[in-house]
């Protein structure tokens, strides 16, 4: 029996999916009027084949996909679930991005859709999600009945409600229960990843000394060896909470930054300098790290944040790299700390010169090697990781941090390419093929 290999499938607002159109390439051959199917990974259906005309630029009518499983037994996908809170209005996380996601794979053949703990909270062979509303200039979510998804992306947005018994257990249903294809299990804890790193013999020279802050004889005897510190909390983000610490002829100083300012404290003594950070600190785990003396641009320290990502065969790769250049009272590159992002080759190029194409080489070898190690680490499989170096003058390296959950690029051309690799990653998982051009024909 013939089967249409891509078309398009009609959603409705509290029903199962009914009819799949094909693409015009594949409607002058003779299909079944009825097709059994499972939907995304376990829903079964009877889908109705027709090559009527229809109005695919409803939300509605989703693009979709025909794999043959078994004799007479089919599949049409892939579904990708981007799993946030129920907390927002109508549900949390950063919309822009789901929408950028969703489209981006709508281009590509794929069906992208939210979902959140909610949507998993009964036994049902369809459950409840939303889609993008991609007619309209804003964004306006539609909720939809939809299948169980074959891959779901995780973008929980906060550290406290990913550790959430409800969150938690919509994780352990989806990948124990389901068993859908779940990626990017967590957020990271820069303690753990500094002490995973330690483990290894070929990164552990990247990793600057860092030991837990929990004792005055520890920071006299970190002060001691290097000119300065960072203290920086275990669980932060965007550079909120960080400080930096140096000792000087007759005092210390301490600049601890905040999201809403920089303030400068300078005890005299190391009780007072241990008092004044145990107030800042405000019982929050922190990391006690050595100072990094980093390359400069235009007279400002700066360091290079990478997008790593798998693409379509499961494989780690540079999707983009650039440089954050410190804001003139910043003590950290952090963009919503006064930081700027600066073309990666233009600043190798002027702080490096014939060196720049050995020192990014360099760069994206280490960052490729760290980011495997690290999912090595983990309990599931990781997507993407977005990872922070440091580059002294004389080019030698250090890791600061891996983000689990990426923030954007502002780069429109690593923007577009981290999409698709998303997509392509998705795609990968599912077992459904590689990206189909011209979708709408």
């Amino acid at each position: 029996m013939k089967i249409p290999e891509a078309g398009w499938l009609s959603l409705g607002h509290n029903q199962q999916p009914l009819v799949f159109v094909p693409l015009k390439r594949y409607q002058n051959r003779t299909y079944p009027d009825m097709l059994p199917v499972i939907l995304g990974s376990r829903t079964p259906a009877q889908i109705a084949v027709r090559h009527s005309p229809f109005n695919n630029d409803s939300p509605l009518y989703t693009p979709a996909r025909v794999k043959q499983v078994a004799e007479k037994k089919y599949q049409i996908g892939p579904f990708i679930g981007i799993l946030t809170t129920d907390e927002g209005k109508p549900f949390g996380g950063n919309h822009n991005n789901f929408a950028d996601l969703i489209r981006m794979g709508r281009t590509m053949g794929v069906t992208v859709f939210v979902l959140t703990p909610k949507s998993l909270q009964s036994n049902e062979s369809t459950i409840p999600g939303y889609l993008l509303d991609h007619r309209s200039g804003n964004i306006r979510w539609l909720p939809a009945r939809l299948p169980i998804p074959d891959v779901v992306y995780n973008r929980i947005p906060s550290r406290k409600s990913e550790q959430s018994k409800t969150v938690q257990a919509a994780i352990h249903k989806l990948k124990h229960h389901l068993r859908v294809h779940f990626f990017n299990p967590g957020f990271f804890n820069k303690w753990t990843l500094y002490q995973h790193l330690l483990e290894s013999e070929e990164l552990k020279s990247f990793v600057p000394e860092s030991v837990r802050f929990q004792s005055p004889k520890a920071l006299k005897q970190m002060l001691a060896r290097y000119p300065f510190l960072y203290l920086k909390p275990v669980d932060g983000k965007a550079g909120i909470g960080i400080m930096r610490i140096s000792a000087q002829q007759q005092r210390y100083e301490i600049i601890h930054q905040s999201m809403r300012s920089k303030k400068k404290y300078f005890p005299s003594s190391p009780d007072s300098l241990w008092s004044i950070i145990q107030k800042l600190c405000q019982k929050r785990p922190y990391v006690l790290q050595q100072g990094i003396p980093l390359a400069t641009y235009h007279g400002r320290p700066f360091d290079v944040r990478m997008l790593l990502q798998k693409d379509g065969t499961g494989r780690w790769g540079l999707t983009g790299a650039g440089v954050r250049v410190a804001g003139d009272t910043a003590i950290s590159t952090h963009v919503p700390m006064g930081g700027r992002i600066e073309n990666i080759h233009t600043v190798l190029k002027a702080v490096f010169g014939m060196n720049q194409e050995a020192v990014y080489r360099r760069i994206e070898e280490i960052g490729l090697r760290i980011a495997k190690f690290i999912e090595s680490k983990q309990p599931s499989q990781l997507g993407e990781m977005s990872i922070d170096l440091g580059v002294e003058p004389n080019g030698k390296m250090w890791f600061f941090e891996a983000n689990a959950k990426p923030m954007k690029f502002d780069e429109p051309e690593i923007r577009a390419r981290s999409l698709r690799k998303l997509i392509e990653y998705s795609l990968y998982l599912s077992g459904y093929k590689p990206v189909l051009r011209g979708v709408s024909s």
